[in-house]
């Protein structure tokens, strides 16, 4: 699934009828954590429940050498985070104490361009490592005042796991290269990537109720 404009359209839309239900029960919220910068909005539904949207961004790169590629490699590893959370969060207790589970947009990637060793060979290399291909499901749990508790300024935060089903793909080019040289070095980098099907997601945020 490719993450396009019409799919932050549909969290927008999932969105307005929670504010409407929620009345003067809704948090707007800041979120700093693994899967970047968020910004999200939660409103109780019932008592115990309560829902939220969260968007998450965040672009970086870095060059350098990369293990899988040699000790000599100079590459450039562009990092794309871009997810959309669709959450649902039950506080046991009015503690504060939620469990959280959803699906989430998943259109996090890396992108790989440069030169390296493929199969011991030089080459100049295009690979990236695309995180899932469809929705990913999380599990989780964390801290935040119930909304239709909360006034004014607050802090959320979250800890959980993100089941994702990353895959990578590689194309390379250089004197002597052949397809078998890159299947082998393309499994290296799925075997990596199959690392990241539990993703750690830590998150710490402030919100604000109205």
């Amino acid at each position: 699934m490719k993450f396009k404009p019409k799919m932050a359209q549909l969290a927008l839309t999932l969105a307005l009828p929670l504010a409407a239900i929620a009345g003067d029960s809704g948090v707007v919220y800041g979120q700093l954590s693994t899967n970047g910068l968020g910004i999200g909005y939660a409103a109780s539904v019932k008592d115990d429940w309560a829902m939220r949207g969260q968007f998450n961004s965040f672009k970086m790169a870095f060059s350098g050498d990369v293990g899988d590629f040699g000790a000599n490699s100079k590459l450039t590893a562009d990092v794309n985070l871009q997810s959309i959370q669709l959450l649902a969060d039950w506080y046991p207790t009015a503690s504060g104490f939620r469990l959280s589970g959803g699906l989430v947009v998943n259109n996090n990637k890396v992108t790989l361009t440069g030169t390296g060793k493929v199969a011991g060979k030089d080459a100049t290399v295009n690979g990236e490592l695309k995180m899932s291909d469809s929705l990913s499901p999380y599990l989780g749990l964390g801290y935040a005042t119930r909304p239709k508790d909360a006034k004014g300024l607050g802090f959320n935060v979250d800890l959980g796991v993100l089941f994702q089903s990353p895959k990578a793909s590689l194309t390379a080019t250089g004197v002597g290269i052949t397809q078998t040289d890159i299947d082998t070095q393309l499994k290296t980098m799925q075997d990596a990537a199959d690392k990241l099907k539990l993703f750690p997601v830590l998150g710490l945020g402030v919100s604000y109720a109205f």
